[in-house]
């Protein structure tokens, strides 16, 4: 078979056995919904609400606006809201922010078919499988190129989840990831603007139509991906070899990504190509007991694809800010952390901070997407050079979140908590973490959804 049929075989009809890949499920779960929770009021979402309303209402419950929408427009509003804050996860194999296409999508589908919390979580497992193999087939030139690959590779993963959730067959399941290439699209460029998060929410929208398009009998090329003027072709990765096809195959049915690569939670708001410097400086100021002042700079060195997205060296508001490396250093230096509140357009302007801002240098070391986001990376070495000359420096590899370093629950704890405080929903915090946590006790998802929503007791 071809490699969208065999992937499509397999997606229709997989069992996940596996407890480890349900629980990082269920945690992967979690950690997004707090960022639907406090995305759902940033200005890309309400934006985004306000426009979806234009088309009615529908079966499907919108955790971000509490509205209850048709599924493509629910898919578009949460995915928007969490990715809103640039708070959401990290999967490496795919370079993209999979939980934020995943979740939104796969929930404005159960709220319609009542599927159970079972089934959500095993679609989820399938559909990052998805995009993990794609990612391998096309990164990292695709991402490199330019191209954002939440909003294509996620697209297309995505919408293979959504065909296992409503049980679609594997010819069905190959029309919708086929139909999904066809709307897959979004740049780097967005990068530090308002449309940024949409991508997520625009990838988990089309996965829902192109779901839903297959399953009505609209069919596209068999050979989406592959081939000439496929996906991998017109996308930046030139059309594949057998070599390439064979590595995004490789072990297909005996290995899951989700155990074997993980995804990284963020402990930082911003984009995760910082995280390992901002780990790194973290470590120097509790190691060294650093204050700002006795810094002469520091030197960071990241890989070319982090620095063109850390591309705002001098942020003028708070899209441009998550894309900064300078002012997250500067924050960590001085306070021993970044919260959502150093986030905010006062606190970005502070004059205080600006000039310290030229006193961050970075560098740029070898290291492709691909193996800069596994465990084939290179330490990422962060520099601080002191007044008094002295020089100390470290380097990270495993930035905290990811699989090799995971948050711990009380970390996860006080970002579910700053999110709900984020969104004035700080009463709720222990409560809905409790429920998050207990989500496999569960019986249909939409409760959880109605839940996270408007705290009712369905």
């Amino acid at each position: 078979m071809t490699l969208e049929r065999t992937l499509a075989h397999w997606a229709s009809s997989a069992q996940i056995r596996s407890q480890r890949a349900s629980a990082l499920a269920y945690d992967a779960l979690v950690d997004v919904s707090c960022c639907i929770v406090a995305g759902s009021i940033e200005a890309s979402t309400q934006a985004a609400i306000q426009v979806a309303r234009r088309f009615g209402v529908g079966t499907a419950l919108s955790m971000g606006s509490n509205l209850q929408l048709p599924a493509p427009c629910a898919a578009l509003i949460d995915g928007t809201a969490a990715h809103a804050l640039d708070f959401d996860d990290n999967f490496g194999p795919a370079a993209t922010h999979a939980t934020a296409v995943l979740v939104p999508a796969l929930a404005a589908l159960a709220s319609e078919t009542d599927s159970s919390v079972g089934d959500v979580i095993e679609a989820y497992v399938i559909g990052l499988e998805l995009q993990a193999r794609i990612g391998r087939l096309v990164n990292p030139d695709h991402y490199e190129k330019g191209w954002h690959a939440t909003s294509t590779v996620g697209a297309i993963g995505t919408a293979g989840a959504c065909a296992r959730l409503l049980r679609l067959d594997p010819e069905q399941t190959l029309a919708a990831m086929s139909i999904a290439s066809s709307m897959a699209g979004g740049s780097k460029k967005q990068f530090g603007s308002m449309m940024k998060p949409l991508h997520a929410g625009l990838a988990a929208k089309n996965a829902v139509l192109a779901a839903r398009m297959a399953e009505a009998g609209i069919s596209g090329d068999p050979e989406p991906l592959g081939g000439q003027w496929g996906f991998a072709q017109l996308a930046g990765a030139g059309q594949p070899g057998e070599a390439a096809v064979a590595g995004a195959l490789q072990d297909l049915g005996t290995t899951l990504a989700i155990e074997t690569d993980g995804l990284m939670a963020k402990r930082f708001p911003c984009c995760g190509a910082a995280h390992r410097t901002l780990d790194g400086l973290l470590q120097l100021r509790q190691q060294l007991q650093l204050r700002l002042e006795d810094l002469q700079r520091v030197e960071a060195f990241i890989p070319a694809f982090a620095r063109e997205n850390l591309r705002f060296d001098d942020p003028q508001d708070e899209s441009q800010a998550r894309f900064s490396l300078t002012y997250p250093a500067l924050r960590v230096l001085q306070t021993g952390g970044l919260s959502l509140y150093d986030m905010t357009l006062e606190r970005i302007l502070d004059p205080s901070l600006r000039p310290w801002l030229q006193r961050i240098f970075i560098h740029v070391k070898a290291g492709s997407v691909s193996e800069e986001l596994s465990e084939k990376a290179t330490p990422a070495i962060t520099r601080v050079v002191m007044n008094g000359g002295a020089v100390h420096e470290i380097g990270i590899t495993a930035p905290k979140g990811s699989r090799q370093n995971p948050l711990s629950e009380d970390e996860r704890y006080a970002k579910f908590r700053d999110c709900c405080r984020w969104a004035g929903r700080e009463q709720d915090a222990d409560r809905l973490f409790e429920m998050a946590r207990s989500l496999n006790a569960m019986a249909r998802f939409q409760d959880f959804s109605r839940r996270l929503a408007r705290m009712d007791s369905v």
